[in-house]
């Protein structure tokens, strides 16, 4: 023994060592490919742009598979520091770039020089501020943004991002007037918190630190959180900070946060019953009234202004759809059901999105059970069942589920962050005439294996 045990040292050594360094080199990787996202940046936009960036997305993807697939053989908490490190590298490189084929980013700024401006963005459409139609105040914004404000997709509606976000955006404006630089400044510092309480999500849990890979390494959301500039960044330290004071069994603050979290995207208010699962009654009720009371204090810019057809919260309820994969099924089905009782009048979208949010509400409410393990895997499982099923399943979505598996890597919803690059083609598809096809059968490519997957890992547990 007293010979075996040195030798098993040496060969738990040369294992660690081997692969850390195979951990570098597959990092170092990750970084070029963000770097060879510059060059292609610069290109006029057009089908050779998408399908170049498509690829370099799912080479990255892949290779980002392989990097958090060794994660169990041989890295050390310690190493996160060098995790830290290439993630931060992947975002700094991006920083250079200029945003491919997506436009969101100037709705945010000119929502941020609205509120600097003290004007209200939930009341004036863009539309109305450059034709002069919204008044003196709308006019001279629109002028002063050097023609920023024809540039924003879906003018005639006002916007659809809430109060907290809003903040965020008009910190950026105060950071770099009419600039993406600040925007993005704001964006990686929330993200930056984010992921620290997320290694404090993984302490909690009692998980290697070194898992947080599989979030700050993941190419995908580098793309979409820095170059493109998504504003998902902001909600990362909200959400992640709702869901670690659940594990840590402190629900009224978990309900407070979990506010600040739906005033940057509405959706997370679903996630309540599982934050809240376990509280003493008491306890439960002063959560649920902090959470009520501080929702309708932030939303109530919203609820005041315009919640019309010209709403941005109306039409995304009402209409949104792309690059959704199980929706477009559940409207035929829908729309079977309501011409066999022959009430033609009903829209079968409109009543998709209710079964969908029926869905979801009803998941949560039955994953609610007590325990910080459940906690997580209530929460990974609600937002899975939200982004599958959802109208729309665009890549930055994707920032939304990924930081809980980094606690919970369930196999079909890792996957799903390697494919969903795929979403780049449809622009070159649309520009050959072929956008049908994508939204039809292509997108299936994307969301098919990984939801065939979850169903063999749902059946295996079954048995």
């Amino acid at each position: 023994m007293a010979v075996a045990e040195p030798a098993q040292d040496a060969l738990s050594d040369h294992r660690w060592r081997s692969d850390r360094l195979h951990f570098l080199v597959s990092g170092g990787f990750l970084v070029a490919m963000m770097a060879a996202l510059i060059p292609l940046s610069q290109i006029t936009p057009g089908p050779e742009l998408a399908v170049t960036t498509m690829l370099v997305l799912l080479v990255a993807g892949f290779a980002w598979l392989h990097l958090i697939g060794r994660m169990d053989r041989g890295l050390a908490a310690t190493d996160v520091l060098i995790i830290l490190v290439l993630g931060a590298l992947m975002r700094l490189v991006l920083l250079a770039s200029d945003p491919i084929l997506e436009l969101d980013f100037y709705r945010y700024i000119w929502d941020g020089a609205a509120v600097s401006a003290g004007l209200n963005p939930y009341s004036t459409p863009p539309e109305a501020a450059i034709s002069g139609a919204a008044g003196p105040a709308w006019s001279a914004l629109a002028a002063r943004s050097a023609g920023l404000a024809e540039a924003i997709t879906y003018p005639h509606l006002s916007t659809i991002y809430p109060p907290i976000a809003q903040l965020g955006f008009a910190l950026a404006h105060w950071i770099d007037p009419w600039g993406l630089t600040g925007l993005r400044l704001v964006l990686l510092s929330a993200e930056v918190a984010g992921v620290f309480l997320l290694i404090r999500l993984l302490d909690a849990l009692g998980r290697n630190r070194a898992w947080v890979a599989v979030y700050w390494c993941n190419p995908l959301v580098a793309k979409e959180l820095v170059n493109s500039a998504h504003m998902e960044a902001l909600l990362l330290p909200f959400l992640t900070g709702a869901v670690l004071l659940a594990v840590q069994k402190r629900q009224i603050a978990a309900s407070a946060v979990l506010a600040l979290a739906a005033a940057v995207k509405v959706w997370p208010l679903v996630l309540a019953p599982i934050l809240l699962a376990g509280a003493t009654w008491r306890r439960w009720i002063a959560a649920s009234a902090m959470l009520v009371m501080l929702t309708l204090i932030l939303f109530a810019p919203i609820l005041m202004s315009r919640l019309d057809q010209g709403s941005g919260f109306v039409a995304y309820a009402s209409w949104w759809e792309r690059n959704a994969a199980l929706f477009p099924l559940i409207t035929l089905a829908m729309d079977g059901l309501i011409a066999q009782t022959g009430a033609y009048l009903i829209d079968p979208g409109r009543v998709a999105r209710l079964v969908v949010a029926a869905m979801v509400a009803g998941a949560a409410l039955w994953l609610a059970r007590p325990g910080a393990a459940r906690v997580v895997s209530g929460t990974v499982a609600v937002i899975a069942l939200l982004l599958l099923l959802s109208p729309t399943g665009y890549p930055w979505y994707y920032a939304w589920l990924l930081p809980f598996l980094c606690v919970i890597p369930n196999r079909g919803l890792v996957l799903l962050g390697a494919l969903l690059p795929l979403y780049y083609l449809r622009f070159a598809m649309v520009d050959w005439g072929l956008g049908h096809l994508f939204d039809s059968w292509i997108v299936w490519i994307a969301f098919g294996p990984p939801l065939v997957l979850i169903a063999w890992d749902l059946r295996h547990r079954a048995r």
